[in-house]
This record gives C-alpha cells, structure tokens and sequence, in this order.
C-alpha cells in the first residue's frame, strides 16, 4: 500500500467524527481508546498535508477542504459497505449481526414483543441492541443516525434526508405520577401542571419542557413546563415520580410495568394523551443485507400486531 492510500478505518473515523463534533464521543461510539482517534486523524491530517478540521473549543469543525473530503469519503464508505452487504446478501444467509440503536425507553418493549418472534424463527441472527437516545438538537433539526447502526428507531425523522424513514407505529403519551402524590395534589386539567412539580427530559429541551395533551375541552394544546428535576433519559425520571417526586411525561409503554404494578398511576384518563410517531431509519443502499431486510419488516410486522399496547 502506498504512503498515502487511504484506510477505510482511518474514512469511518472522519466521518463519525464530522457526525458528533467531538473525538471523544467519536471514541465512545467506534468503541476505541479517544487517544487512537485522535492519533489516526492527526497521522492522516499529516499525511494529506491539509487539515480535516477546525479546532475550536468546543468542537471540531469541517474546514472547506475537510467538506469535500467528508463527500468523498462517504461515498467510498458506502460502496465499501455495498460490496461487503452484496457479498453477503449473494449467500442469502442470516448468519451475523443487525446493529439496532434505539432509545432506552422502549427497549424492554423492542426486546419483549418485537425482537422475539424474529429471533426465534432464526437463531443465527444475532442482534446488538445499542442505546441511542435522542439529544436536544434531535427535536428542532432531525435525528442523527450513527454510522455503527443498521437500523435506527427513533422518534424524529432523521436530519439527513438520504436516509430512508419508514413510519413504524404511533404511541400515546401520558402524564403519570405516584397514588400519593394524586391523592395529595391531583390533577384535574393540564392548564393546572405549572402548579405541579414536574420532572423533565434534556430531550425535549431541558429544564423547561413543552408538554402536549387534550384538555378537558378535546382541544389539543401544549404547556410549557418547568423541571424541579432534569433527567437525561426516561428512566431515571420514571425512577423519581414513582418516589413522588413530581409528574412524569412518558409513553404509555415505558411504564407498563410500573402501571401493572401500581406503582405509577394516570394523571388525566388515557384519552387525553396525544399520539406520537416513531420512525426506523437505514441508509439507502444499492443492495440491504438480507438479514437487515428480515429483522426490519418482522419488527414492522410485530409493531402492527402489538399496536393496541402503544395507542
């Protein structure tokens, strides 16, 4: 190999770079050391003789050169996936791994109802469940989809609008809370929350969160919120209103448990939750994995038996 050839390794490190603005996120997601990241960029920046990015605090940056590097580079990526996927598509095998990132608030539900039916009619398929919850920027510009995934479930459609988005189902959001925490403050209409301690998601904007129901009229409004508590995810949030610690707005199969077993309860009746859309997204490719076309329309198939557990 000449001095200067290029390494697909070294192409997946711009690019997941360029995706999350930082080497250290970059590392988290390639699953390597952030000093090897940052040792490939630099030897190839050297290399080139031209730099991919502009350092700033906070971020890198494309600099123009990088830009047309980064259109290029995909590009070749993507064939490089298309030969390897044709390769295997040619056998028309299931053997390997599906990476599925999706948030971790319905994985319990992905991994009780959608992924068993799939795995079960065949056991070579192994399936990576990846963690993907969606950051702020996901709500006002689109979802960002990771370089590592094959499949992305996600609740906003995706940023680049070369990927492909297929509509999975609708879920209903709800406001929950403790039986304590009804009996002492109950909530009679959501134009009543601003009273209320209400715990919030970075996701959907941080401290203050803007929350969207029916009032008692049937009209569909949405409240804006401020968080006694900010959780990073669902979980946690879930967590804190089963110790009645506020109300929590969530969908309606993230506390199946905790409604099952009492531990959570309704705020307002079911009807007034509105319904959301969730999405899963793949990169447009000459030729899909064969095993990635058959986990994709069997969790497709399962979320249309399983809907009435969303709505």
């Amino acid at each position: 190999m000449k001095e200067k050839d290029l390494r697909i390794d070294e192409l997946r490190i711009v690019r997941m770079i360029a995706e999350t603005a930082s080497v250290s996120k970059a590392a988290q997601l390639l699953d390597m050391p952030q000093s090897n990241v940052s040792r490939a960029l630099n030897a190839l920046e050297r290399r080139l003789g031209l730099e991919i990015f502009i350092r700033h605090p906070r971020a890198l940056i494309l600099s123009e050169f990088g830009d047309q590097f980064l259109r290029r580079a995909d590009i070749l990526l993507d064939k490089h996936n298309d030969l390897l996927d044709m390769s295997g598509t040619w056998k028309r095998s299931l053997n390997g791994m599906v990476t599925l990132g999706a948030p971790i608030g319905i994985q319990a539900f992905l991994a009780r109802y959608l992924l068993p039916p799939v795995l079960r009619s065949a056991p070579e398929l192994t399936v990576n469940i990846l963690t993907r919850n969606p950051d702020e920027r996901a709500q006002k510009h689109g979802t960002l989809f990771a370089s590592d995934c094959d499949l992305l479930l996600s609740f906003f459609q995706p940023q680049d609008e070369s990927l492909i988005a297929r509509p999975l189902t609708r879920f209903r959001m709800g406001l929950f809370a403790c039986a304590d925490y009804i009996v002492q403050s109950p909530l009679h209409d959501v134009d009543e929350l601003a009273q209320h301690r209400c715990i919030t998601l970075r996701t959907l904007g941080g401290i203050r969160n803007s929350w969207h129901c029916y009032n008692a009229a049937g009209e569909s409004i949405q409240v804006e919120v401020n968080g006694s508590s900010v959780c990073d995810n669902i979980l946690p949030a879930i967590e804190l209103a089963k110790q009645g610690l506020g109300i929590v707005y969530a969908p309606f199969y993230s506390v199946a448990a905790e409604l099952e077993a009492g531990t959570l309860q309704p705020c307002l009746p079911r009807e007034r939750g509105v319904n959301m859309q969730a999405w899963l997204i793949y990169r447009q490719r000459g030729v899909l994995p064969h095993r990635v076309q058959v986990i994709m329309d069997s969790i497709m198939e399962s979320a249309k038996l399983h809907a009435h557990r969303l709505v």
